[in-house]
Order: structure tokens, then C-alpha cells, then sequence
């Protein structure tokens, strides 16, 4: 299937690449079918791809790239929700907005998107009573700093 796309153009998309969303995303609760695009396998980032949207698309990190010790327990009602039976059927995204530079991007950690990656469902979750922010820095600061950023 051919899909139009404001970031990439026009696109080949297959069936089996299709997420389902149930529920939409928050704040696009009418958008129901996605799909992950890697343009560069260099770079850790990703799009979550709108089918019904063209101009909908999310810039998405898996958030163990830049925090390896981030953790969450998912409910009971989201496994079942997404059929997961298995955590290797588990794939978390977590969305980020650039502005200005990468250095001042932020990474959406207290609401991760979680993907049954078998059987192409998906939901973004909101965490209870954790130190998650919507604006964490994308770049930790310890990180920066090792690596010679300023502060």
C-alpha cells in the first residue's frame, strides 16, 4: 500500500508493517494505524508514521539508547489490552521533540509507547508515581559533560 507523507513523500508500506492503536494516541485519538520508519540506521532515531495522516508523525528513541536504567512495570489491564504474552513481544518507544539543537531535545519519558511487536498493537501509557518527566533531557547531563558538551 502507497501512503503520502508530509516528512518522507510518498511511501511503500505493507500490511504486516501496520501498528494498530486501538485507542489512538493521546491527542490523536482518531488516528488508529501507524507504522516505525528508520530513514538512517546510523542514528537511533525513528518515526512513528501516521497511515491515516500523512502529516502526523512522531520522532520516536528507544529510551535504553539514552537511559539504560530506565524501568517501569506494565499493568496487568495493558498486557491484556495488547495481548502480551511474552516480554520479548515487547517493544518500548518513548516520542521526542527537537527544537533548536539535539543538545536541547527532550525525550518524553513518563509516557512510553508500548508495542506488542507479534501482534502489531500498540498504546502509549502514562506512568503513576515515578520521577519520568515529559521533558527529560534527551542527552543526559552527566553525559554531556563527559563527553566535553557545556552545562
Amino acid at each position: 500500500m502507497e501512503i503520502s507523507t508530509f516528512r518522507f513523500g510518498k511511501i511503500e508500506i505493507q500490511n504486516t508493517e501496520i501498528i494498530t492503536f486501538p485507542q489512538g494516541i493521546p491527542g490523536f485519538e482518531q488516528l488508529h494505524q501507524f507504522v516505525i520508519i528508520k530513514p538512517n540506521m546510523e542514528l537511533p532515531f525513528s518515526f512513528l508514521q501516521s497511515v491515516e495522516d500523512g502529516d502526523v508523525a512522531f520522532i520516536v528513541v528507544s529510551p535504553f539508547a539514552f537511559y539504560p536504567e530506565y524501568e517501569f512495570e506494565i499493568s496487568e489491564d495493558v498486557k491484556q489490552e495488547l495481548t502480551i504474552e511474552e516480554e520479548t513481544d515487547v517493544l518500548v518507544w518513548n516520542i521526542v521533540s527537537i527544537r533548536e539543537s539535539l543538545e536541547d531535545a527532550t525525550i518524553n519519558l513518563l509516557a512510553p509507547i508500548i508495542l506488542n511487536n507479534k501482534d502489531l498493537l500498540g498504546k502509549q501509557i502514562i506512568l503513576q508515581g515515578t520521577k519520568y518527566t515529559v521533558k527529560q533531557k534527551l542527552i543526559p547531563i552527566e553525559q554531556s559533560i563527559m563527553e566535553g558538551g557545556d552545562v
